[in-house]
């Protein structure tokens, strides 16, 4: 799958464009229903409909709308008048998601005359503890009411108030009521009151209301993996049930298989007043706190909390100062997963001579943002000394010249031809500051972004993203959504936490995956990337395969056409299809009879204006076989090209040096479409240099050229005169 980020400028605002990499099946389209109750026959309702892709449409009455682009809709309704009554809608604004299915989703918009008021008042608890209490009544209204609060146009009807019991400041708090039901009518402003009520303590309490380890994100039940080998911060959540100047010592104890590894005494921070009555993860001042080690986080970790471990405060229960509350040390879950092996390159448009500006000196701060975020333990960068030459037109702003996937397309190529396991990614150099900055597929290990520092490090964190299976999350107007996304408008939902800075990122964050400022990493995103990393190593290893010779055969699909690239025969790892799909490319001899056939799904650019997709593959083949395909032929949704070999004989290339350490080529492309450039020495592929002529940065004397006749290739060395 690819994406585009478009960053503008002041504000560093990604747009990304991703695409599927496995074919679906099914419908590719969703239908919604949209339910009208309560108004009064002849009355028109008053709603708006809006969506992915700009879609917006008006509604009067009840209608189920199909063929709709699967993602986010909202519904917008306006309270009408008929007759002479008033007729409110309940709830005024709500969304629905839209799948690919058959089955439409739904739903209801209730019409009351008028509307009544509810106002529900919760006393008794402590400042910061939310109340679990839920409105429910006519229409299947719900709403939960966490404070005192007042809820205006409600349908006229009975409504039911649910309590719950709650946690906090070291007592459990219990409604004075359970249930209760109110009339809500057009007459007057109902009420109803949630009274708590917490035992008699017998006198100042502390206890543990909970604590958690982070890396960069986590809940508060601690619910988010570990990894092996990562730093992390400790935070525990001590309560009290009244308002003190409490400052207790917290002791945190670290086991490694039942074994004491080491103990940290935890004092409160300087900035607490006093111990809370209720937990606020929203401040640091608000909890106990201690960087861990990674040499500490390991697998088969567990850790014991406690509260005033000398008893130096004076309270009316000890029980309670431990957490666990059974005393049994509490087991992390810590995993094992691979630090992150990439390899930058550098990519110099030989159209304008703009060369991406990555090195020795600058590449961590290519990976600044990703180590933030994503659950990695660590990373291995390479930096290609040779730069990758494209002859591609300049990348533009605004991609309109299809630059930017195809220079992906070469990368991918590139990759897949050099047979590794390494996330490859090209850093370009654009003329412009605002626009298109990054392209890369999903669950594909290639991309491609800008160099502008700082920009470029959260692009790379995107594009990466993407490269480990994460569609977007829904916000900014991003396509191609995640629809099993958890939290609406792409926030984190929970709270996240910058190691390196040691700040919290607040629950209202945006995920890093959409198309929103204040980035940080959702849980939900987190183990994402962890499950997908952890699944695609293990795929790796069973899929390892000896170097050998091998046909790489690539193209892409535009605007529905499918486009041929000249193959190549190379030694390399295989890189074949994991499954099949839509599309066949089959080579086949002078007599018309099959070499070899694949089939397979291409990678998608969902957010091209072309609807562009991708494929590289290296298929393993003899060089006695390989010199028996004349033709290859590549067919799939009702269309179909193919490419025969130019010419036995290769065309000859001239080769002379030119200024600022480039070197030119000259051949005959109407005999080698396609020539691909390695560096002599390392092996390392140049360019792949089209159109009969090329120029390509580099120092070396010598050059190994692999001259394609759009079905085979042969090798050749040239050198380089003296300038």
């Amino acid at each position: 799958m690819s994406r585009f980020a478009w960053v503008g400028s002041p504000a560093l605002l990604l747009l990304l464009a991703v695409a599927c990499s496995t074919e679906t099946t099914g419908p590719s389209t969703g239908s919604l229903a949209v339910v009208v109750l309560g108004l009064p026959t002849g009355g028109s309702a008053d709603l708006t409909i809006a969506g992915p892709d700009g879609f917006s449409q008006s509604l009067s009455a009840s209608q189920t709308l199909s063929g709709l682009t699967p993602g986010s809709y909202s519904v917008a309704a306006s309270a009408v008048n008929v007759g002479s009554a008033s007729y409110a809608p309940a709830p005024a604004s709500q969304s629905v998601t839209v799948t690919r299915s058959e089955v439409a989703a739904s739903v209801n918009v209730l019409y009351g005359a008028s509307g009544g008021n509810l106002t529900v008042v919760v006393n008794g608890l402590p400042s910061g503890a939310a109340a679990p209490v839920m409105v429910t009544g006519p229409g299947g209204y719900s709403q939960p009411i966490p404070e005192t609060r007042t809820l205006s146009l409600l349908p006229v009807g009975t409504y039911t108030i649910t309590a719950e019991s709650v946690d906090a400041g070291c007592s459990q708090y219990t409604p004075s009521a359970a249930t209760q039901s109110v009339a809500v009518d057009l007459s007057s402003p109902a009420s109803a009151e949630v009274s708590y009520g917490a035992p008699a303590s017998g006198g100042f309490n502390l206890c543990i209301n909970g604590m958690y380890l982070t890396q960069s994100v986590q809940t508060y039940a601690g619910t988010v993996p570990l990894v092996k080998d990562r730093d992390g911060y400790l935070r525990v959540f001590v309560t009290a049930n009244e308002i003190n100047a409490a400052r207790p010592v917290v002791r945190a104890t670290f086991y490694s298989n039942g074994s004491l590894v080491d103990t940290k005494i935890i004092n409160a921070p300087l900035g607490m007043l006093g111990t809370p009555q209720a937990p606020d993860e929203s401040s640091l001042n608000s909890s106990w706190n201690v960087p861990v080690s990674e040499t500490l986080i390991q697998p088969n970790l567990s850790v014991l909390i406690e509260l005033d471990p000398d008893n130096a405060i004076t309270e009316a229960s000890e029980g309670d100062n431990v957490f666990p509350a059974t005393g049994v040390p509490l087991p992390l879950n810590v995993v094992t997963t691979s630090p992150f092996d990439v390899t930058l390159v550098p990519v110099l448009q030989s159209v304008n001579g703009r060369l991406g500006d990555v090195t020795e000196i600058n590449k961590d701060e290519y990976l600044a943002t990703t180590m933030k975020m994503h659950p990695l333990p660590g990373y291995n960068v390479i930096v290609r000394a040779q730069p990758f030459t494209t002859d591609q037109a300049a990348v533009e702003a605004e991609n309109g010249n299809n630059a930017w996937n195809v220079i992906l397309a070469e990368l991918d190529a590139l990759r897949v031809e050099e047979g590794g396991s390494r996330h490859y990614y090209g850093v370009v150099n654009t003329t412009y500051t605002s626009g298109v900055a990054g392209v890369g597929y999903v669950g594909r290990p290639t991309a491609l972004g800008w160099d502008r520092l700082p920009s470029a490090s959260s692009v790379a964190a995107h594009e990466w993203g993407h490269n480990w299976k994460r569609n977007h999350a829904p916000c900014g107007g991003a396509g191609q959504l995640d629809t099993g996304y958890p939290y609406s408008g792409g926030t984190i939902g929970v709270f996240g936490f910058d190691l390196e800075s040691a700040t919290i990122k607040p629950t209202y964050s945006h995920d890093l995956m959409g198309y929103c400022p204040d980035e940080w990493i959702s849980d939900y995103t987190y183990r994402g990337v962890l499950n997908f990393r952890s699944s695609a190593a293990v795929s790796a290893a069973r899929m390892d395969q000896a170097v050998q010779p091998a046909l790489l055969v690539w193209g892409r699909i535009e605007n529905g056409v499918p486009v041929l690239e000249p193959a190549f025969q190379v030694t390399t790892r295989p890189t074949l299809p994991s499954a099949s799909g839509p599309y066949t490319l089959e080579g086949r001899a002078e007599d018309g009879s099959a070499v070899f056939g694949i089939s397979f799904a291409p990678t998608e650019v969902a957010d091209a204006r072309n609807g562009s997709q991708h494929f590289a593959f290296t298929v393993p083949m003899s060089p006695a076989k390989a010199a028996r395909v004349a033709t290859l032929r590549l067919a799939g949704r009702g269309r179909e090209t193919s490419m025969s070999r130019s010419s036995v004989t290769p065309a000859t290339v001239e080769v002379r040096p030119t200024t600022s350490g480039r070197v030119a080529l000259t051949w005959d492309a109407s005999r080698t479409p396609m020539v691909m450039v390695r560096d002599a020495a390392t092996g390392q592929i140049l360019s792949f240099a089209r159109g009969g002529h090329a120029e390509i940065r580099t120092d070396r004397r010598d050059l190994s050229l692999t001259l394609s006749n759009r079905v085979q290739s042969r090798d050749v060395r040239v050198s380089v005169p003296a300038r």
